[in-house]
This record gives structure tokens, sequence and C-alpha cells, in this order.
């Protein structure tokens, strides 16, 4: 039986207006967007700022982004949003088979997966200890994690910079902790 091939039409109609709408807002710099990769699977993984962090993953490429987002988002009147725009429910209050599952489906289908690995936004200039998922994905389906790093005030025209480390594969990482290790790196990014 074929698959279903899944619509981006919305997706790419919606990623297309908050280009626009946040060129006219934000005065961004991406640095480091030839480190996303053209095709094939990737995690983009990095820090989580504010709602709108996502426009400047949008801004950097236009390959669809799945990003794992909190239920929250889908138990309210634009849960058809959330979905449209292929977000994938986490409930942060227990594990997460069904999500893990999902994402691990899409990157073994060559698509790009967006995470956040401190699990919520703040306004701390530290980072929050990163959770797992990120590098769990990474090493059961092999793709390489893109770090990122949001830097912005979120006012009018400031200056806003998001920086895309190297890739980092995370079997040729020589370290005991590889959450600590990614997290490092971005921190590390953002200084």
């Amino acid at each position: 039986m074929k698959k279903k091939k899944d619509s981006y039409f919305g997706y790419k109609l919606t990623t297309s207006f908050l280009r626009f709408a946040g060129s006219i807002w934000f005065n961004t710099k991406v640095i480091g967007k030839e480190n996303i990769p053209i095709e094939g699977r990737c995690i983009l993984a990095g820090n989580h700022l504010s709602y709108v962090d996502a426009y400047f993953l949008f801004k950097a490429t236009k390959r669809p982004i799945h990003f794992l987002g909190k239920i929250e988002l889908f138990q309210g009147s634009f849960k058809w949003f959330f979905q449209m725009m292929h977000l994938i429910p986490v409930d942060r209050s227990k594990k997460n088979p069904e999500a893990i599952e999902k994402a691990t489906e899409l990157l073994k289908d060559e698509k790009v997966i967006g995470i956040f690995p401190e699990g919520t936004f703040h306004k701390e200039t530290l980072l929050l200890p990163f959770k797992p998922g990120a590098i769990h994905l990474a090493e059961v389906t092999n793709a390489p994690i893109i770090p990122f790093a949001i830097k912005s005030n979120f006012k009018f025209r400031s200056k806003s910079t998001i920086t895309f480390g190297a890739p980092i594969y995370v079997d040729k990482v020589n370290a005991q902790n590889k959450v600590e290790y990614l997290e490092n790196t971005i921190k590390k990014m953002l200084e």
C-alpha cells in the first residue's frame, strides 16, 4: 500500500507569511545556515526564549520543520493550526513513546525535527538543564544534530541573530554525558 503523502501547503503558506512579518519586526542575521543540510534527516536543537523562536528557524530554511511542542497547544481552539504546522504533541508530565516514535519515523523518512531541549521557554540568560530527547533521537536514527543559538530581545527592529553550529554526530562524540555536551556546545555559541 502506498504511503499517504503529507500536505505542507498550509505550512508553506504560514511560514512564508511569518518570514515576511518577521522581517518587518526583526533585524535578523542568520549565521551558519550552510550547516543545515539541503536534504536528508537532521535535528535542529537549540535554546528557547519565546513563542516566536520558530520564526528564526523558518528564516534560515525553507525545509519543513516538525517541531516537538507541548500537548497543551492541541487542547485549545487552535489545535487545527498546530496540526497543520506538523507539530508533534509532547506531554511534559510523563514519558512520551508516541512522540518519540513519530519523530523517529519522520527522521527515518529524511525529514527535519526541531527541538528545544530545555523543554520550555524562559527569560533567564542561562540555559535550563537539557532533556535527553534530541540525543536519544540522534542515537536511534543516526541523524546529525545541528545546534543553534538565538539571541534577541524581541523589540521592534532590534538586532537578532540565529547561529547554526557544525553538525554533531553523537556516535562520534567522545563525552560521557552527551546531553551535557550538547548543552555546553549551545552555551558556547551564546557567549
